[in-house]
């Protein structure tokens, strides 16, 4: 029998802050791998400016943010990594969550919907995240793992835009998950999210960019955290 599932975008969604910044406040607080912390602000805030100031493309600037974050946790043992992520999840994750989408995600458990949390974040965070606020499966960013050290890489692809359909689709179909999506659920803030947000009947932009707002508005879905919008009836069911 097919089941009614929700998938949670995190960054931006679920979680108000920047990963990264969990990663450098840890690094800082424990004087840890500083040079390449260093290196990545260093060459990375440029890239920050040359979008805003369109000489950039958006998703550029924000996969290189992303992939390049493992570059900080190059040469850790995976187990290692693992304490820092439990770490960044306790001292900075759990306080910055948006409640009120966090109550959505515990009413669709209630309701027995199959729930998912998909971000560009490493899945091995995100996967502590998950425990912490009760979901199960989780499809994010995977490290490269060498003899139980963290090379620096990620393991291609980047768990971003199109991908991030692309992954959780091979996801679902790995762990067997019989999901109906017309009846389904997805939660995004970015038009990155897009194609997450076509797989299933019940899109909802939640905090959105202006692009997916407007997106949003055209097609008719559900807004939550849009000032001055009019989000439609439609709730978790």
């Amino acid at each position: 029998m097919e089941k009614t599932a929700a998938f949670f975008d995190f960054d931006g969604t679920l979680f108000q802050g920047h990963i990264w910044q969990g990663v450098v406040r840890h690094h800082i607080t424990y004087k840890q791998k500083l040079a390449s912390v260093s290196t990545y602000l260093g060459t990375h805030i440029p890239l920050w400016l040359m979008s805003k100031c369109k000489l950039l493309s958006e998703e550029y600037y924000k996969r290189k943010w992303a992939e390049d974050l493992s570059t900080t946790l190059g040469g850790l043992e995976e187990k290692e990594g693992l304490k820092i992520f439990r770490w960044i999840t306790d001292n900075y994750v759990t306080k910055s969550l948006r409640q009120d989408i966090i109550a959505l995600l515990q009413q669709h458990k209630e309701q027995g919907h199959i729930v998912i949390l998909l971000s560009a974040t490493f899945n091995d965070l995100l996967q502590i995240i998950g425990k912490k606020v009760g979901v199960l499966h989780t499809v994010g960013t995977k490290l490269e793992v060498i003899k139980d050290k963290y090379t620096g890489k990620i393991v291609e692809p980047l768990c971003l835009g199109a991908n991030k359909a692309k992954l959780l689709k091979e996801f679902i179909s790995q762990a067997q998950l019989n999901i109906d999506f017309p009846s389904s659920f997805a939660y995004g803030d970015s038009i990155f999210d897009t194609t997450t947000l076509e797989m299933v009947g019940n899109p909802v932009a939640v905090y959105p960019d202006r692009k997916l707002l407007n997106l949003a508005q055209q097609r008719g879905w559900q807004i939550i955290g849009s000032p001055g919008s009019s989000p439609a009836n439609k709730q978790a069911r």
